[in-house]
């Protein structure tokens, strides 16, 4: 889950409120959320994510009062190993340690020697579809926070000292590109450890059709932070009634809009207009493309016509969804969903 992006709009939402955001950056042994996994807690005590399964939250609403109040963040590490109830683990016989840091948040934070409010930019940046990485000291000491934000354009998004721009972003351009999400780096001529975190924008996820058995998959699909956008020319099926959740309905035939519009190559798409003509022209124009996830609705051998006499490319996922024995548009979406993620986390077999 895109759990970073998700908070961004929750602040931004409530942008005159203070926050603390708990990150995750190290687990030794098992945990129930990965090194990355995030927690935004606001100052009037609601919670948005978990970071764990149930055992944490409470303590960590407690220290996130703190961090708030004293603007000064805080790293805690939780024991979930020992089944001995004077532990902090509370008996719960967990298998790992948990490593948080805890720091205050607010929309409109300015960085030292920033004249504006960073997450605005960040949020432009991720909204164009690139990603993000941030360098930021992490110490509970009294020393003043530094940052340094590196988009994937290569645009550095806010002021810095010159010695920490030298000495931090040649390491973090090799993060941004080396696939992971997290990592801690020591830097004792800097003054301790920088934690490093790439934010990513959304998957966008086109939508061939806007038939009843898109309903469900359009709803879960933003519950899951994809952006949708669906394309279907009927004007009283293509919009907000049905849709609400979405955020682009184009009630325009997906000839045209295929003519006018590039779909990236790291785009998600499906194709489930039920009209064979449409779904063939849709599919002649996506294969060269070969976007991440081209999926079509229907039977293989039904796929297979729609480019006859040229074959069917193995990377083409039809029929769609897991084999989990749908039925009914709910289950359905449910396993193309699941699909998606598989591909979306590199899990797919």
């Amino acid at each position: 889950m895109n759990d970073f992006y998700r908070h961004m709009k929750k602040m931004k939402e409530k942008n005159r409120d203070r926050f603390a955001m708990a990150t995750v950056i190290a687990v030794d042994g098992s945990a129930y959320r990965h090194p990355g996994a995030k927690m935004l807690i606001c100052e009037d005590g609601s919670q948005y994510g978990t970071i764990s399964a149930g055992c944490l939250e409470e303590d960590l609403a407690y220290r996130a009062q703190e961090v708030i109040i004293n603007n000064q963040p805080q790293t805690l590490t939780y024991d979930l190993r020992s089944e001995d109830d004077l532990s902090w683990g509370q008996g719960a016989g967990c298998n790992g340690s948990i490593k948080v840091y805890v720091e205050p948040y607010e929309w409109e934070y300015k960085p030292p020697f920033h004249s504006k409010p960073i997450w605005p930019e960040v949020e432009t940046v991720l909204e164009s579809g690139n990603k993000v990485a941030v360098a930021k000291r992490i110490s509970d000491d009294s020393r003043e926070r530094s940052h340094l934000f590196y988009s994937e354009k290569g645009d550095i998004l806010c002021d810095v000292q010159e010695n920490i721009k030298q000495m931090l972003l040649p390491e973090l351009m090799k993060f941004m590109n080396s696939g992971q999400k997290i990592d801690v780096m020591k830097a004792a001529d800097l003054g301790g450890e920088f934690l490093f975190e790439l934010y990513e924008p959304r998957e966008l996820l086109y939508i061939f059709g806007a038939g009843p058995d898109v309903e469900p998959l359009a709803r879960l699909a933003s519950e899951l932070d994809f952006h949708v956008t669906i394309i279907d020319p009927r004007s009283d099926r293509c919009n907000e009634r049905f849709f609400p959740t979405v955020d682009q309905l184009i009630p325009e035939h997906p000839e045209s809009y295929l003519e006018r519009n590039n779909i990236s190559s790291k785009s998600f798409v499906l194709i489930m207009t039920h009209s064979f003509q449409r779904d063939s022209h849709i599919l002649r124009k996506l294969i060269p493309i070969s976007p991440r996830y081209l999926g079509v609705l229907g039977p293989r051998r039904r796929t297979e016509r729609l480019i006859v006499p040229e074959p069917l490319p193995d990377s083409i996922k039809s029929p769609i969804g897991l084999g989990i024995g749908a039925e009914g548009p709910e289950e359905v979406s449910i396993s193309i969903l699941a699909e998606l993620l598989a591909v979306r986390n590199n899990k797919q077999k």
